[in-house]
Order: C-alpha cells, then sequence, then structure tokens
C-alpha cells in the first residue's frame, strides 16, 4: 500500500506542503491579513461627467480601485476668486464612494487648484462620514477635455487617504 522512499527529505518536504488544521479551500483570514487603520490608503479613479449645472458646477460618475474599490459619485467646480498661484484656479470636489463591501464607502470634501494650461490637479480635504472619517485625502488628477467645445469631460487620477 504504501511505497517506500529512498530519501527521508522528500517525506519531510511533502508533508510540509500540507496544510495543518484546514483544507486549502477553507483558509480564513486573520487579523495579520486585513490592512490595518494605521496605513495610508492608495486609489485610482476615473470619472466621466454626466451633467452641468447652470452655476459650472459638474456631476461626475465613475469607479475607484486599488485598496477599496466601488463606484464614485462627486461635484466638482470652478472656485472664484485668485488661488494665489499664477497660472492655477482654485477648485473644489464633494465625492461619494459607494466600496465593497459597503463598510468600506467613504464622503469628503476637498479643495484645491487646477492648472489652466495642463489641466492638472491638487485637492487636499477630509472624509467627512463612514470608513476612516477625519483622515486626510488627498487627490491628483488631470481634467481631460473631450466634451462639447472642449469642456470637461473625464477626470484620471489618484486618491491618497493618509493613515491615522
Amino acid at each position: 500500500m504504501f511505497t517506500r522512499f529512498q530519501n527521508p527529505a522528500f517525506v519531510v518536504l511533502s508533508l510540509g506542503l500540507v496544510s495543518i488544521g484546514h483544507s486549502p479551500n477553507r483558509q480564513s483570514v486573520t487579523d495579520s491579513d486585513k490592512p490595518s487603520g494605521d496605513t495610508t490608503i492608495e486609489l485610482s479613479y476615473h470619472v466621466k461627467a454626466i451633467q452641468r449645472d447652470s452655476s459650472g458646477q459638474y456631476t461626475m460618475s465613475g469607479t475607484v480601485n486599488g485598496e477599496v474599490q466601488g463606484k464614485a459619485t462627486l461635484m466638482f467646480g470652478f472656485d472664484q476668486g485668485s488661488s494665489g498661484q499664477a497660472g492655477k484656479t482654485p477648485v473644489h470636489s464633494y465625492w461619494v464612494v459607494t466600496a465593497v463591501p459597503a463598510s468600506e464607502s467613504f464622503k469628503a470634501k476637498l479643495s484645491g487648484t487646477v492648472e489652466a494650461v495642463s489641466g492638472q490637479t491638487h485637492l487636499v480635504g477630509k472624509i467627512t462620514e463612514g470608513a476612516n472619517k477625519g483622515r486626510r485625502i488627498e487627490t491628483s488628477s488631470r481634467l481631460l477635455n473631450f466634451g462639447p467645445n472642449h469642456s470637461l469631460s473625464d477626470i484620471d487620477g489618484n486618491m491618497t487617504i493618509d493613515a491615522k
């Protein structure tokens, strides 16, 4: 029934491959496998303009990917006044991220600037509701003007949620 092995090291190595206590299909996640609340969360996103209101604010919708995944809806607008930086215009955004699982969902409010020539943005704010409430959030993106008359159509970017 059992074949005699010539090399005892083969038996030891073979036994090391067997999962003790669980079959490979029923392994559980331990606390050390879960992301810690003390780590920075990195996300990428792509959103498309779905409407522009009479005040010039854009409603946008798309996806977020990375350590949190799901759908994003945001209001993005250009602010009145000066940013105090040459060639940059003040902007703001309000984010609603509906994540999977829902416990990772959040809302955030950010403000910052967009470079008039390149469309490069940099916004900073805080998570106001949901997962990671109170943490600093930062986005860096590029506005894409593929809409009618070169109006804002898409935003591609990266988002960082700072560690606690």
